[in-house]
C-alpha cells in the first residue's frame, strides 16, 4: 500500500521533450505546480498552453517559492549535474531526463550526492516500458525459450527528420551513443541482464551531418549471452532470440513470432489508441510506443516514490547503464573491446 499521496511536480526545462512529458504527468493526475526555463518566454508559453500555475526566474526560485515534491529535470544533459546537486541541497526528490549527464564523474557525483542527502533520485528512461518490450521480458521469465545463447537487439537511431526536429543532435560529439546509448543498453539490462564489456563500431550516414548517427554493438553478457545491439536508422526487426529450447523474433510491427519444438505461436502487439495531446506528426515520427512508455514509465516512478523504495530505473541502477554508454564511447575511440569495470572517468 503506498505511503504517501501523489506527488506534486515542479519541471525545470521546457523545450521539445517537455512537451510531451508534461501533459504525460497531467494525464496520470499528477500536478504540475512550477516551470523554469532559461529563455523565460519559452516556459510562459508552455505555462499557458499546459495551465501551469506558477513561471520562475531561477532554478533556485523554484526550490525557495514553489509548492512541490519532486523537481523533473527536463533539461539538456550539461545543466543535469548542477540541476540535481540544487535539488539535493534543497532535500528534494529529482527526476532527471536521460542521459543522466555528459560524464561519468558527474553521473557518480549525481548519485553520490542525492545518496547523502537522502533524497530519491530517479532518471526518466522510459524506453524498456515500451509495450513490446514488456511483452518479450514476460516470455523471457516464463522460460519458454530455456537457456538463452544469443541475440540481436535493434532500435532506431536519429535519423535526418529527428535530427531536423532537434538541431542539437547534429553537433553532439558521438551523438548516436549519447542520444539513443542509454536507452539501448537499458533495454538490453533489462532484459538480458548485466553485461561486463562492450565492443562498438559508430557510423556516419549523411555527408552534411558531419555526427556519428548509427553505431554497432557487440556485448558480453554475464549470463554468457552474446548479445548484438545495433543503433540504425532501418532495420529487418527489432530483436531477435535464440534459446536452447526455441527463438523468439520481434518485427517492426510489434509482433512476436516464437518458435519451439512445441510448434509455432504469434503474439499480437497490445491494442492502443493514439494519445490525444500527441500531434500527428510527432506520433508518426518517433512512434505511439514511444510516447505510451514515456507515460508507463512515470506511472511506474509515481508508485516507486509513493511506496519510498527506489525506483526500478534509480539514480543507481542507471549509472550501470551510463557505464555502459561510456564503455561504447571508449570502445569507438579506442577502437577496441571496453570492459566496464575498467572505467575510471
Amino acid at each position: 500500500m503506498s505511503g504517501r499521496g501523489k506527488p506534486r511536480v515542479a519541471v525545470f526545462g521546457a523545450g521539445y521533450w517537455a512537451q510531451f512529458q508534461i501533459p504525460a504527468w497531467q494525464a496520470l493526475g499528477i500536478e504540475v505546480t512550477a516551470i523554469w526555463n532559461r529563455s523565460r518566454g519559452k516556459a510562459e508559453a508552455a505555462a499557458r498552453k499546459f495551465a501551469i500555475p506558477a513561471v520562475y526566474d531561477s532554478p533556485e526560485d523554484v526550490f525557495k517559492a514553489a509548492d512541490f515534491d519532486i523537481a523533473d529535470i527536463i533539461t539538456d544533459a550539461s545543466t543535469h549535474e548542477a540541476l540535481v546537486e540544487l535539488a539535493a541541497g534543497y532535500g528534494k526528490d529529482v527526476i532527471s531526463q536521460k542521459p543522466m549527464a555528459e560524464s561519468l564523474s558527474a553521473c557518480r557525483n549525481m548519485v553520490q550526492t542525492c545518496g547523502s542527502a537522502g533524497v530519491w533520485f530517479a532518471v526518466h528512461e522510459n524506453f524498456r516500458y515500451q509495450p513490446q518490450f514488456k511483452q518479450v521480458k514476460q516470455i523471457l521469465e516464463s522460460g519458454e525459450l530455456g537457456r538463452l545463447l544469443r541475440a540481436h537487439l535493434v532500435l532506431k537511431s536519429p535519423d535526418r527528420a529527428i535530427m531536423e526536429s532537434q538541431p542539437a543532435l547534429k553537433t553532439m560529439d558521438h551523438m548516436v551513443l549519447r542520444d539513443m546509448g542509454p536507452h539501448l543498453f537499458d533495454v538490453a539490462r533489462c532484459l538480458f541482464g548485466e553485461s561486463s564489456g562492450v565492443y562498438s563500431k559508430g557510423i556516419t550516414t549523411y555527408p552534411d551531418i558531419n555526427v556519428i548517427d548509427s553505431a554497432i554493438q557487440v556485448m558480453s553478457m554475464e549470463s554468457g549471452l552474446v548479445l548484438g545491439c545495433d543503433l540504425v536508422h532501418t532495420s529487418p526487426y527489432r530483436l531477435y532470440i535464440a534459446g536452447s529450447e526455441g527463438t523468439l523474433r520481434l518485427g517492426t510491427d510489434n509482433t512476436i513470432q516464437i518458435e519451439t519444438a512445441a510448434g509455432s505461436r504469434r503474439v499480437e502487439p497490445e491494442p492502443r489508441d493514439r494519445l490525444a495531446y500527441i500531434p500527428e506528426y510527432d506520433w508518426a515520427l518517433h512512434g505511439g510506443h514511444v510516447f505510451l512508455s514515456i507515460e508507463a514509465c512515470l506511472r511506474d516512478l509515481i508508485d516507486a516514490w509513493q511506496s519510498d523504495r527506489p525506483a526500478p530505473t534509480s539514480g543507481a541502477d542507471n549509472l550501470i547503464t551510463m557505464k555502459l554508454v561510456f564503455a561504447a564511447i571508449d570502445s569507438q575511440d579506442r577502437d577496441c573491446p571496453v570492459q566496464t569495470g575498467h572505467l575510471t572517468d
